[in-house]
């Protein structure tokens, strides 16, 4: 009998204990979309206290500034992603322009530095654009709550879309 109680002691002490987190040293996450000539762009943050936070321009699904909460779960599996991709290490720029394209700048924030990268989601099978895009629809998933004040990112669109002096169009089949 004593045995059994010690069991059920034990047993419960163990389904009581939380899952513990992931140990990494991520702080945050801001990830700019926009380039499009049809997507008007957005912007979103996440960090290790689980806020998250959204600015989407008109045309979108959402409108304006927006604020909310992440779960351990999704900032776990964001970090885990991050380091799969090794997110010091990559290249931080696109190869190419294309004109009406999306492009995505994401900033990696952790102890004392960051790390930007951009992509433009023309390229197939790119691992960090693939995350990048599963990034980018998360609020589509969340209960945020729209706020009237400004928030503040660091992304910024500037650039991610090329002009169209250094877009290369093929010439025309045609003689005029």
């Amino acid at each position: 009998m004593k045995y059994a109680l010690a069991l059920l002691y034990l047993v419960l002490s163990i389904s009581c204990v939380k899952p513990r987190r992931l140990n990494n040293e991520i702080t945050k996450v801001e990830l700019a979309r926009g380039g499009a000539w049809s997507d008007y762009g957005a912007t979103i943050s996440i960090d290790s206290a689980l806020d998250f936070q959204y600015f989407g321009d008109h045309g979108g699904i959402r409108q304006g500034y927006f604020k909310g909460k992440v779960s351990h779960q999704l900032w776990d599996t964001l970090t885990q992603k991050l380091e799969q991709i090794k997110y010091k290490a990559i290249s931080p720029t696109p190869e190419t322009k294309v004109a009406d394209a999306n492009y995505f700048e994401l900033i990696v924030y952790w102890k004392n530095s960051k790390k930007t990268i951009s992509r433009a989601w023309h390229v197939r099978g790119d691992s960090v654009l693939n995350l990048l895009i599963w990034l980018d629809s998360r609020y589509k998933t969340l209960k945020l709550v729209q706020v009237n004040t400004p928030l503040k990112f660091e992304t910024t669109d500037h650039g991610m879309s090329p002009s169209l002096k250094d877009v290369k169009f093929p010439p025309s089949n045609k003689n005029y």
